[in-house]
Parts: C-alpha cells; structure tokens; sequence
C-alpha cells in the first residue's frame, strides 16, 4: 500500500473530510432485556430503554463522554427491522459501528464529490422512555457508499438533539470504561482497505501492511483495525477467530479504562470471568458479552 500526499492536499482535504470519529458501535441483540441485565452485571450503567420510530427495534445504550455502545433488539417483527434478524442467525455480537458527523449535509455532498452512490440523509427519531415520560430523540443518518468503507456497511450520525442524549449521571460506569478505544473487523482480504480509508479519514490517518493483514485508521477519536482471521491473534491476545462465522464480521470492542485493576476487582465483584494480558488489559470472552469479545484496556 502506497499513499502519498503533499502537505497542502492534506491540509485541504482535512478541512473538507466529513467524519470525525466513531460516534457509537451497535450491538445486535436476540432478548433487549436480558442482554441490558448482562451489560448492568458487566458494570455498565445502561441508560433507559429506547424505541425507533417507525422501526421495529428498541435499545438500551451505554454512553461515553464521545461515543456510545447501543444494545439493538427486535421489539416488533411485523416492522422494518434492517436484516437484524438475519445477523442473529449466526447469533448475537458485533453488528455494525456507526461514525460520527456534525452536518449530514456537508457529509451528503462530500460523499456525492467522492462516489456516484452517495445518498441524501434520511431522519430517524428515537423515543426514550425516561421518567414515567417519553423523550424524542432525533438524527439525521447518512449511509456511507461501500467502496468507500471496505468492511462496514455503516452510516454517519448527526445528532439533533445532543442535550438529550446524556445525562451526567450516565457516563460514570463502575467497571470504570470510559469510552470506545478500538473496534476489530475481521475479513477475507483487506486488499484496498488502507487506499479506501485514506480517502475518508486521510493518508496520515492509515497504518499497518495490507500484505501482513493489518490495517489501522485513526478515525479522529477511536481506532478501526482491519485483520484476516489468521492475523486477528496477533493483536487479541493469542485468541483464534471463529471461522464459522460469514466474513466481513466486527469480532472485538475495546474500550478504555482508566486502570483495569478497576474493572478486575468490580468483575470479580460480579463473578463474571474474565482473563488479563501482560498489557494488565481485561479481557471478557464473548460468551460474557452477549457475542461480544470485549477488552478494557488503559487509556494512558
């Protein structure tokens, strides 16, 4: 993989790069309400419960101070439910990552300079059932052509109503995480990964060998890491990825965490297990995490 840019290109291109990080990684769900349980034993503070308007899923969401994981479930199966019942079939995990914008606008004709698939933003509203009452939420989403996200079939989310969305009260969790550090997509071949990504997010942004099957970018606030399932190992502490599983497939969230003999000592609390690498990262396996291979790591 070979990028090169001058000083002054990158410089413009950044002013006009659209995405500014990773706004929340989505979690797809089979039961909304045990996988909240889970993720409350885990020692998340999970906030309320959550419906999509003209959607037939519901979610409960961890917030971070950046970034958001959100648990998405099925709560009525006779709506548009977005192929979440398809991803379950090969069980609960990872289903997608979604990235951050500040105007889907600005994001739209980006997009539309840079591939003849770009699509306008589409509004999606979100009631939250908070105090006996129902708040609205409300986003503007704008789906990012694949060409340009090798690996994702994923969205840009700008957020209308930001002041709802969290709550002080909400971003202090007892494991001690503290926001969205990495997210692992595992595929075939990353062939064309780094080129893509560098068109988003700049070639200074992108990291790693293609022909070692490694990728890394640098989206502004967290880190994206493209791997092969037999190169997956080498950053996930020797773990093997299930290769019965359809590839391209998100395997890992890692979050950060301001000392992870914390979130040891409230896990052990918790009778959840767990492993710890020479890192001192904790380390949940999937079977934790409703589908989910789950590192805490620090964040110095």
């Amino acid at each position: 993989m070979v990028l090169s840019m001058t000083n002054t290109d990158n410089d413009i291109a950044a002013r006009k790069r659209p995405i500014t990080g990773i706004d929340h990684a989505l979690i797809g769900v089979a039961d909304l309400e045990a996988a909240r349980d889970t993720y409350a034993r885990l020692g998340f503070t999970v906030t309320p419960r959550g419906r999509h308007i003209g959607w037939g899923t519901g979610n409960y969401t961890v917030m971070f101070e950046n970034d958001y994981v959100e648990l998405l479930g099925v709560v009525d199966p006779t709506q548009h439910i977005h192929n979440l019942d398809k991803f379950l079939e090969n069980g609960e995990g990872l289903l997608n990552v979604a990235l951050a914008t500040t105007d889907a606008d600005d994001t739209f004709q980006w997009l539309r300079e840079h591939s003849s698939n770009a699509q306008e933003p589409q509004a999606l509203q979100r009631l939250l059932e908070l105090d006996g009452a129902e708040e609205t939420l409300q986003f503007r989403n704008v789906f990012l052509p694949p060409e340009l996200t090798p690996g994702l079939n994923t969205f840009a989310c700008e957020h209308l109503t930001p002041e709802k969305l969290r709550r002080p009260t909400w971003l202090s969790h007892p494991n001690g995480a503290r926001g969205i550090s990495e997210v692992t997509v595992v595929m075939e071949s990353i062939a064309g990964v780094g080129e893509a990504y560098a068109e988003l997010f700049g070639a200074e942004a992108v990291s790693g060998d293609e022909r070692k099957g490694s990728i890394t970018v640098d989206t502004g606030n967290d880190e994206l890491w493209f791997v092969t399932p037999r190169s997956f190992p080498e950053r996930h502490y020797d773990k093997k990825f299930n290769e019965s599983l359809p590839l391209p497939r998100l395997a890992a969230l890692t979050l950060s965490v301001a000392d992870p003999q914390v979130t040891a000592l409230y896990l052990s609390g918790q009778q959840v297990a767990f492993e710890r690498d020479s890192s001192e990262a904790v380390i949940v396996s999937s079977e934790e995490a409703c589908g989910v291979f789950l590192v805490f790591a620090s964040d110095d």
